[in-house]
């Protein structure tokens, strides 16, 4: 099992908070930092993740997640491999369809036909081949002086080898990152308990295996919030802004989230505001009743979290990676800490 963090640099914060957190996760020997993307609310993600291959020295460092619409692929690849140069083969690239991040701007998530096509193109580009350039939208124009039909990227050849990772929403999508990534990001509505992990695992296993892959190679990463206090009602507090959106408007919920607590799940889609992403002090927030934090998330005592992890690992993820903030600097190094030494260790 791997454990690694999440981290949302909030915007006016400043970049330094962020580079800390990532320093004491290194020093408590988590294995990746991740950060987040979302332009409109949070600082900027490669910007960020810079300064942190910068800071540190062995930790793995990538984008939790960030997307193809926003950002050109051609773009992100270049990017992804600029950080993999910096930190010295530290970098790790992790993408979706977008979120906070393309609907803050006015844009839409992209469809899985676009995700497949656009993450095969940034594969190639970063294997260092030459490919056909991507249509893309009214910028291209027919005939246009200078214009390359064919591209590639200088320095692939050295920088460009690093591992691809895709957040997922529903089955489709897990089976898609088994067939063409390296990793499942399996966000908190599937990756929060052992019903929804079994569903992903096996859906991941069917796509890696249709293009003969080896399926032990993938990787399992559950992304969900945690929080850890002797009482668990204050834990549960500090992450329902997360298991919010967990459950907003997702596509596909494992039976006892979509069920069982498919009033919750109404409720909070329908007042869910997306300036308010992750925030600590979003309304919304007070909709997520207990249960339905605990199932989205890795939250309460140390026993608590210890028996999720072990829940989580029999389900098959071989990664945990806990979401923390640079909005409460303070609490998150604590975060880190506490799951260092009282709950890693025992799972």
């Amino acid at each position: 099992m791997k454990f690694s963090c999440m981290i949302w640099p909030h915007s006016g914060n400043g970049v330094d908070p962020v580079v800390r957190l990532a320093q004491t996760a290194e020093a408590c020997d988590f294995e990746t930092v991740y950060v987040g993307d979302s332009q409109m609310i949070w600082n900027d993600v490669w910007v960020t993740l810079a300064a942190c291959a910068v800071a540190t020295k062995r930790v793995r460092l990538g984008t939790g997640v960030t997307n193809l619409v926003t950002r050109h692929p051609a773009v992100t690849a270049n990017a992804a491999m600029s950080l993999n140069m910096l930190s010295k083969g530290r970098a790790v690239l992790g993408l979706g369809a977008g979120d906070s991040a393309v609907r803050t701007a006015g844009l839409s998530p992209a469809r899985l036909p676009q995700i497949r096509k656009r993450i095969e193109f940034v594969r190639n580009l970063l294997q260092g081949q030459e490919v056909d350039a991507l249509e893309w939208g009214v910028d291209r124009e027919e005939n246009t002086w200078g214009s390359e039909t064919k591209i590639r990227i200088i320095g692939a050849d050295e920088w460009g080898e690093l591992p691809i990772q895709l957040a997922c929403m529903g089955p489709k999508s897990v089976r898609a990152a088994g067939e063409i990534c390296d990793g499942v990001i399996v966000d908190g509505h599937m990756g929060g308990n052992a019903e929804g992990v079994r569903k992903t695992v096996e859906s991941a296993i069917e796509g890696a295996k249709s293009v003969g892959k080896d399926a032990t190679s993938l990787r399992f990463i559950a992304a969900i919030d945690a929080a850890i206090d002797d009482d668990r009602v204050k834990a549960l507090d500090e992450v329902r802004p997360t298991a919010a959106r967990n459950i907003a408007n997702k596509p596909w919920l494992p039976d006892t989230l979509g069920v069982e607590h498919a009033d919750v799940v109404k409720k909070v889609t329908e007042s869910y505001k997306f300036y308010q992403h992750l925030d600590l002090t979003a309304k919304h927030k007070a909709l997520v009743t207990d249960e339905v934090a605990m199932k989205c998330c890795i939250a309460g005592t140390p026993e608590d979290c210890i028996a999720k992890g072990k829940e989580l690992k029999e389900a098959g993820i071989n990664e945990i990676s806990i979401f923390i903030t640079s909005q409460d600097e303070e609490g998150s190094h604590r975060i880190l800490k506490r799951f260092a030494e009282e709950v890693f260790p025992h799972i």
